[in-house]
């Protein structure tokens, strides 16, 4: 588990330096632990490290781990829309839904 204790990942941003290390303070990116804490990842991953049965015939060597990891990703990228630079986030009104 000692990956749990290093700073979380932005990966590849547009942000300056500046505008980086701000985000890294308000979402807490830097104390994975209270990020953690705060989204309530381990409960979270708990209820998730239940392999599906083709992920089962794959294996895993540590499904919590694994289901930690898949939702601080999720969290990451819902608090800081930043830290997915190339993905596409396509948000619609309810009229545009219809």
């Amino acid at each position: 588990m000692a990956r749990d204790h290093e700073p979380l990942d932005l990966g590849e941003t547009e942000l300056s330096a500046q505008d980086e290390r701000a985000v890294r303070r308000e979402h807490d990116l830097d104390r994975p632990e209270v990020f953690d804490e705060r989204n309530d990842v381990e409960h979270r991953a708990d209820t998730r490290a239940e392999l599906l049965p083709e992920e089962e015939a794959a294996g895993s060597a540590d499904p919590e781990a694994q289901a930690r990891e898949v939702l601080r990703d999720s969290d990451l990228r819902t608090e800081v829309p930043e830290s997915a630079p190339d993905s596409f986030i396509e948000r619609r009104t309810a009229e545009q839904s219809t």
